[in-house]
């Protein structure tokens, strides 16, 4: 294992990644790949298109099972105990995972009342304040732009105060204005005490938002340091070559 990988034992971290393993048909994903994120941490995970990046994020979401190997979030197993570990969990994705035939506020209602949320009013009446859709409260998710449905998705996310959050490739298809809001809202909810893995073929975007750059390569993780640990130039020009000469590969 590469020096500039970080130790994974330890006590309780917020996201506890062991040995995963998976292989699609002949093609193995993710080699026997270990990470520990702690509270507070916001960490983002490069590589190139068929890294594993999506993948990993789906098993630690509990949507895909790993060949081998666990997944712990706040200590529970993610697919032997997902009752109680898919609460801690936020997920934003290339779907917005919202109802398009309702309107904002009726999906805000409907994902709050799903998860108990006992404040449910005052809960969404924050979040549409948060993420700026408080004027389009009424409007119908199917007739909202990108920019507007993927704020709604961060609020889906967010309702019922998850510990974690994960978000693939969150800035597709964002424009600039919606870009700057999704990281004023991700640095609110780590400084709030939330714990963030996201993914984005935008560098610098990922720099921005997390203080912990990965790097997937052929189906290893080779790479995993602060940004205060990097050269965050170099870093942003060519990711992958920093991290294999990094690495030694």
């Amino acid at each position: 294992m590469s020096k500039h990988l970080q130790n994974n034992e330890g006590g309780d971290a917020v996201i506890n990644i062991k040995s995963i393993s998976k292989a699609f048909s002949t093609r193995l994903v993710l080699r026997d790949l270990s990470l520990r994120i702690d509270k507070g941490d916001s960490v983002c995970l490069c590589g190139i298109n068929g890294a594993g990046k999506s993948t990993l994020l789906r098993i630690a979401a509990g949507l895909l099972h790993p060949d081998s190997g666990s997944v712990r979030l706040c200590g529970y197993d993610i697919h032997k105990d997902p009752e109680k570990a898919k609460p801690k969990l936020g997920v934003i994705s290339h779907k917005s995972m919202v109802y398009p035939a309702l309107t904002v506020l009726e999906n805000l209602r409907f994902f709050a009342e799903l998860y108990g949320v006992n404040d449910c009013q005052s809960r969404v009446t924050e979040l549409l304040d948060d993420v700026g859709l408080s004027s389009y409260r009424y409007d119908r998710a199917d007739i909202l732009s990108r920019g507007l449905l993927q704020r709604l998705s961060i609020a889906r996310a967010l309702v019922h105060r998850p510990a974690i959050l994960l978000a693939d490739e969150p800035f597709t298809g964002l424009d600039k204005d919606a870009c700057e809001h999704l990281v004023a809202v991700l640095a609110g909810f780590v400084d709030n005490g939330g714990t963030v893995i996201m993914t984005t073929h935008d560098i610098n975007f990922g720099l921005r938002c997390c203080r912990r750059m990965l790097v997937l390569d052929r189906s290893q993780l080779i790479l995993d340091l602060p940004n205060t640990d990097m050269d965050t130039a170099d870093f942003a020009n060519d990711y992958l070559l920093y991290a294999r000469k990094r690495s030694g590969n």
